[in-house]
């Protein structure tokens, strides 16, 4: 089954907010200046619906549950390229050069991170992440080859639509079949100090979330760092609020939300336009916008990840106790059978 018919496009988008402002309905006769205007008025209008004001002065501001996706996040240890392993191929285009290697070494969390080769003891910045034989180093590393060590600082770099920590706010992990273990959140301060005390490699139990420091030349990113430090590659899944890119034609046509939100979008585009190109007193679309935002907020939280409580689960067997295995709890001494359907 094919998507469904009533999910909005980009095209749709522009077509829409060009005839607001009184433009040609074919988007191809528009000049250069009107493009640019309507596709900066959706950018912004997109951002303002990603991205809502609070609707309840009580209440924080929704967070969609469409931009909350599943992921994973392959940790490592340092290692050395074992000499099977060499880095080749590498094609030099000012400033980045794509290095090849004969083996699967690269992660995205490497990104960010110092690759060394040991024979020329050069060092270059993993830059971009291709796949798992292919990366992109800060600089002319064309003429290298050989040996190479990767260092992971102990952090490892989260993806680029990072927005924070979703659901639980827990990394996990399998350790087999049937059981997995958590990583609850701490502050960096803690993992510091624990790294005082030891920095010895072993299984992650703590982690935190810590800024990049950026330039002039990209955004800023986000890092997790654990405690201990990972003595083997982990691939943990976590939930993360994305940072959404902007809609392009035909690369990027359809965005986030599904049918349910698309009218609650387009008005937002509009409410965007009726602003900053009719500077009118007249708030139609603004108004509109508003109305169509709470109910898609209210069709939202019908989707979401209620946390259902249960108590503590005993059989009450070693006498009375509270939620937490001990003290008084006047509802846990039935010391008789508990039966089911007569079994």
């Amino acid at each position: 089954m094919s998507q469904s018919t009533l999910q909005i496009s980009y095209t749709e988008i522009k077509t829409e907010v060009g005839r607001y402002l009184g433009l040609n309905r074919t988007v191809g006769n528009w000049d250069a200046d009107e493009l640019a205007d309507v596709v900066a008025i959706i950018k912004r209008g997109v951002r303002q619906f990603y991205f809502p004001l609070r609707t309840d002065p009580q209440a924080l501001a929704h967070r969609w549950t469409f931009l909350r996706p599943k992921a994973t996040l392959t940790i490592w240890d340092d290692f050395v390229a074992a000499d099977a392993i060499t880095a080749t191929g590498a094609a030099f285009a000012t400033p980045i050069t794509t290095l090849t290697a004969s083996a699967a070494i690269f992660y995205p969390t490497s990104e960010e991170k110092t690759i060394t080769f040991v024979t020329t003891g050069n060092t270059y910045v993993i830059d971009a992440y291709t796949s798992s034989t292919v990366c992109n180093v800060t600089g002319d590393a064309s003429a290298e080859t050989g040996v190479i060590t990767i260092d992971s600082e102990d952090t490892f770099t989260l993806p680029w639509d990072y927005g924070g920590m979703a659901a639980d706010g827990q990394f996990t992990y399998d350790v087999d079949s049937s059981s997995f273990v958590r990583i609850g959140l701490t502050s960096e301060s803690k993992i510091r100090r624990l790294r005082e005390e030891s920095v010895s490699t072993s299984t992650p139990y703590l982690a935190a979330i810590v800024p990049l420091t950026t330039g002039a030349t990209q955004a800023q990113r986000w890092t997790a760092m654990f405690y201990p430090p990972p003595n083997d590659i982990f691939e943990l899944e976590y939930r993360y609020h994305i940072l959404p890119n902007a809609l392009v034609d035909t690369t990027l046509e359809y965005p986030y939300g599904s049918a349910a939100h698309s009218e609650t979008l387009l008005e937002s585009c509009l409410a965007i336009a009726e602003v900053r190109e009719k500077d009118s007193s007249e708030v139609t679309h603004q108004n509109r916008f508003a109305v169509l935002l709470q109910s898609s907020i209210d069709h939202d939280r019908t989707l979401g990840e209620p946390i259902i409580h249960y108590g503590y689960n005993g059989d009450g067997s070693d006498g009375p106790c509270d939620g937490n295995g001990n003290g008084s709890n006047p509802y846990s001494n039935f010391n008789g059978l508990t039966t089911f359907n007569g079994a």
